[in-house]
């Protein structure tokens, strides 16, 4: 997901925006933010430590000219942060690879946090809902121990009298040749006044299915994330994909983007922009918004005939060229109609 630096201006009560595509910060978080991963790669990782660890550390190598030159992620168990005070902190590093150990500031430390509750150090979903994550585990593991050491018949034969040996051995031969996905369907013909009784689900098995299906919800819940995207569809309620993408960047999306912005200009953007302006970051959504083809269509055609949008920008927004003339907004909106009554006949 790209992410953007802006610009933005207030003056005369309005508000503007720029985009600073040629800023270091904006180089950084859309093309290179070190010679070993691409920025998908970086976001990916700093997002997954933060997922997993509640805290995401990347060491942030400045210029001269007090710009950002590159950012370098580590593990959180190669870090060893520490407080200094009650406004400084420090972070001891372990190199993976040289088992080097040095130790930063934390200005030369971009640090995501996540359910912080000392303002220092986050917290993952994963610890603040252990009991949860512990259940699921343990229901797997029941799971796993019937299908290996379990029962798991689908019938009983049952006989009027006692079958001997060679009696038995009859009976399950006439039986194999009703196995497998090839003969599924067919009517067993069975001898002797033998019966057969099919076994169903017991009730403690189906509350067993039961409960693993709520801890999905359970980790879904743990995650702030539907329940769908992980495979749950019993209760959906979308009917369509463009509503579960909109549901899930305002619900999921938004609080963790909202709040690692926040936290890389804070750590990236050290010198104020000029009197007048702040910067913005600001991660790019659209794609999570993107509707399908007539959706977008008609929101177009509305943008366009309001003078919102003009024709090259919506061509633009769809990966075309502009045309001539594509530029010019739409009047009419501006336009009115007069209508005249019409003028009565006299008699």
């Amino acid at each position: 997901m790209p992410c953007y630096l802006y610009r933005v201006a207030h003056q005369n009560g309005k508000e503007s925006r720029e985009w600073l595509s040629d800023h270091p910060v904006d180089y950084l978080l859309n093309e290179c933010p070190n010679d070993c991963q691409t920025p998908y790669q970086f976001k990916r990782t700093l997002m997954r430590h933060c997922l997993l660890n509640g805290n995401a550390y990347a060491v942030i190598v400045w210029g001269r000219d007090g710009q950002p030159q590159s950012l370098h992620p580590y593990p959180p168990s190669a870090v060893v942060p520490q407080r200094l005070s009650d406004h400084r902190f420090a972070y001891t590093i372990t190199e993976s690879y040289s088992g080097k150990v040095k130790t930063y500031l934390q200005e030369e430390v971009l640090h995501l946090r996540y359910a912080t509750e000392d303002g220092f150090l986050g917290r993952s979903p994963v610890t603040v809902c252990r009991e949860t994550l512990g259940l699921g585990l343990a229901q797997q593991r029941h799971g796993a121990s019937i299908m290996k050491d379990g029962m798991m018949a689908a019938g009983v034969i049952k006989a009027a009298d006692w079958l001997d040996g060679i009696k038995g051995n009859k009976a399950l031969e006439a039986l194999e040749r009703y196995k497998g996905a090839r003969n599924a369907g067919k009517t067993p013909i069975l001898e002797g006044g033998m019966e057969y009784q099919q076994l169903g689900m017991s009730n403690q098995d189906a509350e067993w299915l039961a409960s693993r299906r709520f801890t999905i919800d359970d980790i879904a819940r743990m995650f702030n994330v539907s329940p769908i995207f992980l495979q749950e569809y019993s209760n959906s309620t979308y009917s369509n994909f463009s509503e579960a993408s909109r549901a899930f960047l305002t619900i999921t999306m938004r609080p963790w983007l909202a709040n690692f912005e926040q936290q890389i200009k804070d750590a990236l953007l050290m010198a104020s922009p000029k009197r007048g302006s702040r910067y913005q970051v600001e991660f790019d959504t659209a794609d999570l918004l993107r509707a399908n083809p007539k959706e977008r269509f008609q929101s177009y055609e509305t943008a366009i005939k309001s003078g919102v949008m003009s024709p090259n920008e919506a061509r633009e927004r769809e990966g075309l060229s502009p045309r001539e003339g594509g530029d010019e907004f739409s009047q009419a909106w501006k336009q009115t109609v007069e209508v005249k009554k019409p003028a009565e006949k006299k008699e």
